[in-house]
């Protein structure tokens, strides 16, 4: 059973400043490698052979230009065929639009995740699931203590046990606002008895699934309860016209990818409701894998979330000594520091627990403890810095004294500006411009209103009398319905 990869590298709102139209997520660098390196060693690692880069309209040269110039340039086995795609919209539907290219079963995953999981790990999990198994899910709980809770928003995921074998996704749920009951289908309850609503587990995006979901019509049926599915033809990827001369029963066949414009974990949650919403014994299924609690795993989608990447990575990262230029005026660097080349570190400047990226230059009598410098950035003298996060380009001026802070690219920072916990940015066209475009979700952070909308559309498929209350997160009382551990 071979993959293909499929990485999504979105326009990552939830890391600006940091990002911009110069700076693309997918480049922007984690231990002075950018995040999209990661996710191509770790398919590479799976023995992946292709693998298809979907980006944001108007990346796609910086990305072709980094894969070319910077990471097959660094590889010494070239075997991974990688083709760049400017795709914009929701991931359900540039998924489905990209069928024509996915010859082979493939794996969704983003751009911004660090893990040490072993690929073949999740692909061996995927390929002892049960045959009915169309794909299946990798889902993970946060172990890092210094990225911001209310930046991770879990989901209230139902599942089988996942100590059973093989267990399954059932659905999933945003948590109750209006009151602390949950509703949940009775049908569901009734085929599995044993469901658990976890209140912990966090989507990774990462997904493996078998190339016929692509013909997935979530709404016609067979009458048999079966998913029907396309016996021949391809549809337009645009306006879902049949590309073949069919009679009216058979173009209903085809799939309508206007039902596919929606996050990927939309398209997940309707195939795992799917599986239980019709009673028959050879219903697709999707998997569930956790991964384990010994393994680390970062998605780096807020800035607290991409500083302890960058950490982890270090500590990870072997001990490499640090360019002569750095130490030739007699810098003092920790061992647990990095440094990018053609950096120079001026005398009586000490670096500590931090990550310089390349040609920086950084003055006399200076303090670095625990941040994270890109490329470019100018340091004059006597400048103090504690956990911040200074972009490319930044300069920051004498005597200046910055704790917690982060700071735009390019941006200058005046001499002796003293500021704690504030983000510093400038103003630009490219802020002040409201952009109404569609963009290519990477992360399937979905808008909760989209999202509810898609709840209620299937709440009005089913009799009030097959919903059951469960409690929901809030609730004092326990039982074993949850999971909270």
């Amino acid at each position: 059973m071979d993959f293909q990869a499929i990485i999504l590298c979105g326009p990552g709102e939830d890391l600006k400043p940091l990002v911009s139209q110069s700076l693309p997520k997918a480049l922007l660098p984690i231990a002075n490698k950018p995040m999209l390196y990661y996710a191509l060693e770790w398919c590479q690692r799976g023995g992946i052979t292709s693998a298809i880069v979907a980006c944001s309209p108007g990346a796609e040269q910086q990305i072709n230009q980094y894969i070319n110039a910077g990471y097959n340039a660094t590889q010494s086995n070239k075997s991974m065929k990688i083709e760049v795609i400017a795709q914009e919209g929701d991931t359900g539907g540039i998924i489905r639009g990209l069928r024509d290219k996915i010859k082979l079963d493939f794996i969704l995953l983003p751009c911004d995740f660090i893990t040490d999981l072993t690929p073949l790990l999740v692909i061996d999990a995927h390929r002892n699931q049960p045959v009915r198994t169309v794909g299946t899910g990798i889902w993970y709980k946060n172990t890092v203590d210094g990225i911001d809770k209310k930046t991770l928003k879990p989901y209230l995921t139902i599942h089988t046990p996942i100590a059973a074998p093989n267990p399954r996704l059932l659905d999933i749920y945003h948590r109750p606002k209006a009151n602390n009951q949950l509703q949940v289908r009775m049908s569901m309850l009734w085929e599995y008895p044993q469901s658990t609503i976890s209140t912990t587990l966090l989507e990774s995006s990462i997904y493996l699934f078998s190339q016929r979901v692509l013909d997935y019509d979530f709404n016609e049926s067979d009458g048999s309860g079966a998913n029907v599915v396309a016996t021949g033809g391809t549809a337009n990827a645009t306006t879902a016209v049949p590309t073949i001369n069919l009679t009216t029963a058979e173009s209903k066949l085809i799939p309508d990818i206007g039902k596919w414009k929606k996050p990927w974990l939309l398209v997940v949650r309707d195939l795992a409701r799917e599986s239980w919403r019709h009673p028959k014994s050879d219903k697709d299924t999707v998997g569930l894998f956790v991964v384990p609690k010994d393994n680390y795993f970062i998605r780096s989608k807020s800035i607290s979330a991409y500083f302890e990447a960058n950490r982890l990575i270090l500590k990870q990262t072997p001990y490499s000594p640090p360019p002569s230029i750095a130490t030739a005026k007699g810098a003092a660097i920790g061992r647990d520091s990095l440094v990018g080349i053609g950096t120079s570190i001026d005398e009586k400047t000490s670096v500590k627990r931090s990550i310089i990226g390349a040609d920086c230059q950084v003055g006399r009598e200076c303090r670095i403890s625990g941040c994270v410098i890109m490329d470019g950035v100018v340091i004059g003298d006597g400048v103090h810095l504690d956990n911040c996060i200074i972009a490319n380009g930044v300069v920051i001026e004498d005597r200046s004294r910055l704790v917690g802070c982060t700071v735009e690219g390019r941006y200058v920072v005046h001499r002796s500006t003293q500021a704690k916990n504030e983000i510093l940015r400038g103003y630009s066209a490219e802020g002040l411009l409201s952009d109404d475009s569609e963009a290519i979700e990477d992360d399937e952070d979905d808008d909760e209103d989209d999202y509810e909308e898609s709840d209620s559309e299937f709440d009005d498929e089913v009799n009030e009398d097959d919903l059951v209350e469960s409690e929901g997160e809030g609730i004092d009382d326990d039982d074993d319905l949850f999971d909270r551990s």
